[in-house]
């Protein structure tokens, strides 16, 4: 049987692609192409000037994958993104009202005016019977600009995520773990994030400036954001996320 028609029966190849704020990389198999943005992604909504150049990175960047289908999965920054815990109320009863109490929260935690509503696309993981769910925010532009890009190049897109719940899905442990606490951590260079969740349920998620630009150690801000939810640092099970995924420990 040709090379070809084994291929034909796995699928199309996985690509990755992983939008850091200042780098872009493409991995197809073990080999990887990247290439440096010229205007940096902040944190939040992105100018014009930033999405345009980040969409002719992109095309340079795409166009040196080979040709045929593949399927693309997207790696994006915790720094783009907004993370928090939606505290839940009694009496939904619907997705939307769902949805929309998280919208709610957003904007009260992050000071959004009404108007900016529209400028996020929120994904909430609503577990049953739980307080408290673990929410992400991505700008909408952004991701309109992924789908485009994806769409251009006759690739299916396959899923978009944050660092954080990349690494979480590939290296967490069993999350019933016999201590009562777990903290994740991601310490990258263009941000940390740190989540916090017992047994049950989330209880923080949050994405901090660099430790770098923070002028601190990363045990400072454990302690600090489990101090925040009533949890002591001693009492948990701490599990270092990686970014790269080749980073981690054998």
């Amino acid at each position: 049987m040709s090379r070809l028609a084994i291929k034909n029966l796995l699928g199309p190849e996985k690509l990755h692609l992983d939008l850091g704020c200042s780098r872009l990389v493409l991995q197809n198999g073990k080999s990887a192409m990247s290439d440096k943005l010229s205007v940096p992604l902040k944190p939040g909504i992105q100018g014009s000037e930033s999405l345009a150049d980040l969409r002719t990175t992109l095309v340079n960047l795409c166009a040196e994958a080979p040709s045929g289908k593949r399927t693309l999965e997207i790696s994006l920054s915790d720094a783009v993104a907004r993370s928090w815990i939606v505290e839940r109320r009694p009496g939904l009863a619907s997705g939307q009202e769902i949805e929309a109490l998280a919208g709610d929260q957003m904007r009260h935690l992050y000071g959004d005016n009404d108007a900016d509503s529209g400028d996020w696309v929120i994904r909430l993981d609503a577990t049953p019977f739980a307080s408290r769910w673990p929410a992400i925010a991505l700008p909408r532009l952004l991701l309109d600009l992924l789908v485009d890009i994806a769409v251009t190049q006759g690739w299916q897109l396959a899923r978009i995520q944050t660092r954080f719940v990349q690494r979480l899905n590939a290296e967490r442990s069993n999350l019933l773990s016999r201590q009562k606490f777990v903290v994740y951590s991601l310490d990258t260079p263009d941000g940390l994030t740190i989540g916090i969740r017992n047994t049950q349920e989330w209880l923080a998620l949050r994405t901090h400036p660099p430790l770098a630009l923070l002028d601190t150690q990363l045990p400072v801000m454990l302690r600090r954001d489990c101090r925040a939810v009533g949890v002591s640092l001693d009492d948990c099970r701490l599990q270092a996320l990686h970014w790269p995924a080749n980073e981690v420990p054998a």
